[in-house]
């Protein structure tokens, strides 16, 4: 009973990050982008698979699949995130703010692959 309670719960938080409090979508995107698929930060093979913005495919910022958006600056990018290569990432000040297999880079502003 209290794992479907437990599921419940999750999947209740996962719902409600689509709404105006983003910060719990954020964070599934942030430390898992495979269980994000489509979100912003998560994984994707093409732009298609993302729900908004399109598919950076760069393999070295992006890991070859991320869903986001173009900039010119962080003013351009969600909250929470930073513009770099014209694309916005999560913002971070240490590997510890990204998801496993990224790095906290350029000055330790944003996670990169």
């Amino acid at each position: 009973m209290r794992s479907v309670l437990a599921v419940g719960a999750l999947l209740v938080t996962m719902a409600a990050g689509c709404g105006d409090d983003d910060s719990g979508y954020y964070d599934l995107c942030r430390y898992d982008p495979d269980a994000c698929r489509g979100g912003l930060g998560g994984t994707c093979r093409s732009t298609s698979d993302c729900g908004v913005g399109f598919c950076c495919r760069e393999p070295k910022e992006c890991g070859g699949g991320m869903c986001t958006f173009a900039c010119r600056s962080d003013a351009d990018c969600p909250h929470e995130m930073g513009c770099e290569h014209g694309v916005c990432f999560f913002g971070c000040r240490s590997d510890y703010d990204c998801a496993p297999g990224q790095h906290c880079g350029h000055g330790r502003t944003v996670c990169e692959w």
